[in-house]
């Protein structure tokens, strides 16, 4: 069973989000723990307070009170959280073109559409978490080193 260096949070109204999230990580057979929130200011609290790494935020766009996107602008208008160089994604049920260009102009790592079942999510979910074990960030120890788990 593959591990996280450190924790994958999950902004979403929607409270079986979760469920369907924790289901594909089981299916790709990867340990990581997982702080879960239905409102991006509750979100946002703890990524202001947490000493936790944090592996991956996987947003929602669309929620009621402050969004995804309003998410996303604060993060990186904060010097703290942006310093921290956590990965930040979009997981939507949909996506428009002035969406995608208004989500892109803040330093989004990706837009996904919502798979709709567990092994497609398993899919997704894995090239999203393959790709960020291997890229490198600010924060990073890897500074300078190639990676163990692809060699180029």
């Amino acid at each position: 069973m593959k591990k996280l260096s450190g924790k994958i949070v999950l902004v979403d109204d929607h409270p079986f989000e979760k469920d369907f999230l924790v289901m594909a990580l089981e299916e790709l057979d990867i340990k990581a723990e997982l702080e879960f929130f239905t409102s991006a200011e509750t979100a946002l609290e703890y990524l202001k307070h947490t000493k936790d790494p944090i592996f991956l935020i996987i947003s929602d766009m669309n929620m009621p009170g402050l969004n995804g996107l309003d998410l996303k602008k604060i993060i990186d208008g904060d010097k703290e959280l942006r310093t921290k160089s956590v990965p930040f994604i979009f997981s939507s049920s949909g996506a428009t073109k002035r969406k995608l260009e208004e989500a892109y102009d803040y330093r989004l790592q990706g837009y996904f559409i919502k798979p709709q079942d567990v092994k497609d999510m398993a899919k997704q979910l894995e090239l999203i978490i393959n790709y960020w074990i291997v890229s490198i960030r600010p924060d990073s120890d890897e500074l300078g080193k190639q990676s163990s788990v692809f060699k180029l």
